[in-house]
């Protein structure tokens, strides 16, 4: 499996590369009042509306850094019932691409209420990694919020 790498202060996170639409520089965008402070707003980009996380913030360390090597990754997944969603990852330090072969899980994965987000972790050469599950980083009633899963039934 391939593997797009991150970091969040000294722990190395990835993303499954299957998921990963592309990575663009940080762009601005539109706030949402009231939302949690890991989400920084909603994007409109390539003719689709999704939301924008720092991943930093969401893992409870500082906000992710200004720096040329912060980069917005735009990930896919699915949801029964609904259409592919997308949501934009705001992470430092994207820079490369890792193969990681089934023998290197070390941690098939993790039940955390407070973080569902974070998946399996795998012991690579630059050390441990932990897997991030974008289907998981927003929970399920501000994910309905925020891609308009009740709109049809507000009119």
């Amino acid at each position: 499996m391939l593997l797009l790498t991150f970091r969040t202060g000294e722990s190395l996170y990835a993303v499954d590369a299957r998921q990963v639409v592309e990575v663009v520089p940080r762009v601005g965008v539109r706030r949402v009042p009231h939302a949690p402070d890991y989400v920084l707003g909603m994007l409109s980009y390539r003719g689709r509306v999704f939301p924008v996380v720092d991943f930093a913030r969401l893992a409870g360390a500082p906000p992710s850094r200004d720096a040329l090597s912060t980069r917005l990754i735009v990930a896919e997944f699915t949801v029964p019932g609904a259409e592919g969603r997308r949501i934009g990852i705001l992470a430092e330090s994207v820079n490369q691409v890792i193969e990681a072969k089934a023998g290197q899980v070390v941690l098939p994965g993790m039940d955390l209420d407070e973080a569902p987000y974070l998946g399996r972790m795998i012991q690579l050469e630059e050390g441990l990694v932990q897997l991030v599950k974008p289907e998981r980083m927003l929970p399920d009633r501000l994910q309905e919020s925020l891609y308009g899963d009740h709109a049809e039934s507000a009119r």
